[in-house]
């Protein structure tokens, strides 16, 4: 089975407001790319088997998904979608939104981005989320890694702050988008320290350099079975993200590097990460 873990469902240019626009442009990012419909949405995720959909609030940084919008979607598609709920713990009502979320329009996860949100991981507003989320089992979906987005300090994605929490919520599933990166060493040491600590391969293939070294010290840790498939749509598709990933040692080809085994790049991309995480 391959679960595409990380996709986004928003809707251009409703979903988004400033500095989220001046933010792309600054960092040469085409505004058409998060323009997308929702057939081009169906096509970009055909090649998985399940795929969990979200979008990303975050009002600090421009970021303003309706979570409606993915569970009316999800709605449609049970059998292959389901329905994560973005909540920002700035929001004065944020704990009302994830309690709806869950018990209306059953969400089966929640994601979260402190460097999107402006908030430190360790915050008490996210501790709400966290215990609410461990009660319920709840998985979360957290960004933790570098952003174009600006006016938040980004050591709020440094991976290594959910070992605490990990350490406070042992029972909570967590989820580290895009393997930590550029704190890729972190996130490794991470997840092998803490049982209930997982890390996703979304939007890394790209950077082949990156992606070797970051799988190859996967190997290395004996971290495999730590990382989920995900390909972080609309960044790239389910499609590409598989064939980037069977390709990471095209960089090292004829070179005297040690390649990343077959085994570890088929064992994630087939790996039932849902399963993993508790969701039926």
């Amino acid at each position: 089975m391959i679960v595409d873990l990380h996709t986004h469902y928003v809707r251009y240019p409703d979903d988004f407001m400033e500095p989220f626009f001046s933010d792309l442009d600054r960092c040469n990012i085409p505004r058409e790319s998060w323009n997308y419909s929702e057939e081009e949405y169906l096509k970009g995720t055909e090649e998985a088997d399940r795929v969990v959909v979200f979008g990303l609030r975050g009002k600090k940084t421009g970021w303003r998904a309706d979570n409606r919008a993915a569970a009316e979607f999800v709605s449609k598609n049970p059998e292959k979608y389901l329905f994560f709920t973005s909540i920002d713990p700035t929001e004065t009502d944020f704990m009302r939104m994830l309690e709806e979320d869950y018990e209306k329009y059953h969400c089966r996860g929640v994601k979260i981005g402190p460097v999107y949100q402006g908030l430190h991981p360790h915050a008490p507003e996210y501790y709400k989320i966290y215990e609410y989320c461990e009660k319920h089992h709840l998985p979360i979906m957290t960004h933790m890694a570098t952003t174009f987005s600006s006016g938040v300090p980004l050591s709020y994605g440094n991976p290594v702050l959910m070992d605490q929490v990990a350490c406070d919520f042992p029972d909570l599933k967590i989820v580290m988008a895009h393997l930590g990166h550029p704190w890729v060493g972190e996130c490794i040491a991470a997840i092998r320290h803490q049982p209930n600590l997982f890390a996703d391969v979304s939007a890394l293939y790209y950077r082949p350099w990156q992606f070797y070294n970051a799988m190859r010290l996967v190997e290395e840790y004996g971290a495999g079975n730590k990382v989920f498939f995900g390909s972080d749509f609309p960044a790239t598709t389910t499609g590409d993200s598989i064939r980037g990933f069977r390709g990471v040692n095209t960089i090292v080809k004829g070179t005297g590097l040690p390649p990343v085994s077959e085994q570890l790049i088929e064992s994630i991309i087939n790996r039932d990460s849902l399963e993993i995480l508790g969701i039926k």
